[in-house]
C-alpha cells in the first residue's frame, strides 16, 4: 500500500503550502522543482485538479511561461492546510 506521500492528495497539498509561502507567483517548472513532484505527474493530474477545484489559476506570460496564483478560495485551502502542516510532515504528507 503506497504511503500518503505518494498520492495526488500529498502533491496537492505539496503545491498548495508552496504557493502559499512564495513570495511571487512561481512559474510551474519552479513549483516542480522545488516541491520534487515528476513533471509528468504535474502535467497530466495536478493542473488540471488544482485548476477544476478553483484553487490555482494558471496564466500564460508573454515570455510563454506559465505562473500559478492561488485563488482565493485556493487561498483559505492552503492556510488551513498550513495550520496542521506539522501534522502532515509527521505522516509524510509533505
Amino acid at each position: 500500500m503506497k504511503g500518503l506521500h505518494d498520492n495526488k492528495f500529498g502533491h496537492v497539498v505539496k503545491v498548495i503550502l508552496y504557493l502559499l509561502n512564495s513570495k511571487n507567483s512561481p512559474t510551474v517548472s519552479e513549483i516542480i522543482e522545488e516541491t520534487g513532484i515528476p513533471s509528468s505527474t504535474f502535467y497530466y493530474t495536478l493542473k488540471k485538479a488544482l485548476e477544476e477545484a478553483g484553487w490555482v489559476e494558471f496564466r500564460v506570460n508573454p515570455d510563454r511561461t506559465i505562473t500559478a496564483h492561488l485563488t482565493q478560495k485556493g487561498r483559505k485551502v492552503a492556510e488551513a492546510l498550513a495550520t496542521i502542516e506539522d501534522i502532515l510532515k509527521e505522516a509524510g504528507v509533505v
